[in-house]
């Protein structure tokens, strides 16, 4: 138990090791410009990260089911689900961290719609509109790799409406398809650009408001979990283990 103990502590450290290493400049640049070596695909650096990672918290998580099945002599029981828990961890908390960015991205995507509605009521087209605000940025990481790749292909002459209708549908951010869609519709039926942005501004400022309400009421039954979570344990020590253990005396004694 010893040796697996130690080598699975070894393997644990150099994965943790490779996982944690920050891309080069030279890939950094590579990937801002958009160019992969051949053969490789998207996401690939991240997905060996993840990878790593995976093999790296299984194995640390099995070192410490290591440890606690030599003192309480459990066998290999908790080895196993140990490892198995530590394998899926880092699944589930990039997962969580994609949600949060995509949560952050979709309501960005409002303000950017109440700029874009400013900026053509002033009488500026809608593409030089989202040029501008590309460069300006949103305060959202994942909307503002969005607006740059739609800006990079608008520039080498992909529309407008595909540009954004892709990299909506690639990232996940729903607010991008729907302005994607409002556009291509505006164009089919001859509509104004400007009435378009403005229902799909109040639109998205109706979502924003439902979600925020959806939010403010679980927050009652969350503190309430979390004080019965805090005040259960202490009333029990405090008071009825004390009152058990006096009963028991007065019974017996």
């Amino acid at each position: 138990m010893t040796v697996i103990g130690a080598l699975a502590a070894g393997v644990a450290i150099t994965c943790a090791t490779l996982a944690l290493r920050s891309s080069s400049r030279v890939e950094r640049r590579l990937r801002w410009l958009g160019v992969r070596p051949k053969g490789a695909r998207a996401g690939t650096h991240l997905a060996d990260q993840l990878t790593l990672a995976k093999i790296a918290v299984s194995l640390a998580a099995a070192l410490a089911g290591c440890v606690v099945a030599s003192i309480w002599s459990l066998g290999l029981v908790p080895v196993i689900v140990a490892a198995y828990g530590g394998f899926i961890l880092p699944s589930l908390v990039v997962e969580r961290r994609l949600a949060s960015r995509r949560r952050e991205a979709e309501r960005a995507v409002v303000t950017l719609v109440e700029w874009l509605h400013a900026l053509v009521a002033c009488g500026r087209p809608i593409e030089t509109a989202i040029v501008g605000l590309a460069a300006r940025g949103s305060g959202s990481t994942v909307l503002d790799g969005c607006l740059e790749r739609i800006r990079r292909d608008y520039t080498l002459g992909v529309p407008l409406r595909d540009a954004l209708a892709r990299e909506g549908g690639v990232s996940g951010v729903r607010g991008l398809v729907s302005l994607a869609d409002r556009l291509d519709r505006a164009r089919d039926l001859g509509r104004a650009v400007l009435p378009v942005l403005q229902d799909l501004r109040d639109e998205l400022r109706a979502a924003e408001r439902a979600r925020g309400l959806e939010a403010a009421s679980q927050v009652e039954g969350k503190l309430t979990l979390v004080l019965t979570l805090c005040y259960l344990p202490a009333l029990a020590l405090l008071v009825i283990i004390p009152l058990f253990v006096t009963l028991l005396a007065g019974l017996f004694g």
